[in-house]
This record gives structure tokens, sequence and C-alpha cells, in this order.
């Protein structure tokens, strides 16, 4: 599984995979991600032209790792702010909820290739 929704779970009690499931089915439905783009905008910005399709379908594999997309549809699914301690840069990477927030924000560290849950 993939530490970034091993990380995610421990915010929100839900099995990593469950996590990877929504977030996937989520994705699916090309929602809005950022800045009035879809997801199958962002997608082929990200990976040079994959299709939405593809991308999910290649994300749904419990060996492939989350990262940004999946982050920002974390916060969209749960209503939860994320932020990002980017150890490399040491600086922050900002993920908020537009709108109400359901829970407090989730603080995790990244060092280019593994998340880790901060407490």
């Amino acid at each position: 599984m993939s530490c970034l929704f091993n990380s995610l779970s421990h915010f929100v009690h839900e099995a990593p995979q469950a996590i990877r499931g929504r977030i996937c089915d989520y994705l699916a439905g090309d929602p809005e991600l950022v800045d009035d783009m879809s997801a199958s905008l962002v997608v082929a910005l990200e990976t040079n032209g994959l299709p939405l399709e593809r991308y999910v379908a290649h994300m749904r594999s419990p060996s492939t790792w989350g990262g940004a997309i999946e982050i920002r549809a974390f916060v969209q699914l749960w209503r939860r702010p994320v932020r990002v301690w980017v150890i490399r840069t040491r600086r922050w990477i900002e993920f908020p909820c537009s709108g109400e927030s359901a829970g407090p924000e989730c603080k995790i560290s990244w060092t280019g290739g593994h998340y880790e849950p901060m407490r």
C-alpha cells in the first residue's frame, strides 16, 4: 500500500485501501480539482497527456504511489485541509478546503519519496 494512503488513514480512521478506492472513484467522475480545472485536465498536465481513465486504473493498484492529485481529492472528499512538510526544502505545501472544514488539519511529511503522518 502507498505510504500516502497509510498516512491519511491516521487522520480519518479508515483503511488505506478504502481511502484509495474512494479517491479513485471520485477522480473517475472528473470533478473540478484546482482553480476551475477538471481532474482530467490536471492529470493530463501532470502526466504528459495520460487520459484520466488510464490514470485512475493505474492508481487503483495497491502498489501505485499517490501524490498531490490524490491529496487534493482527499481534501475535497473528507473536507479536511492537508499540510505537507517537504523535508528537502523545509517548506509547507498547503492543500486548503474551500468552504468550511469538517475536521482539523492533517499534517504529513514528505521526503520526496515517502509520506509519513505528523503527530
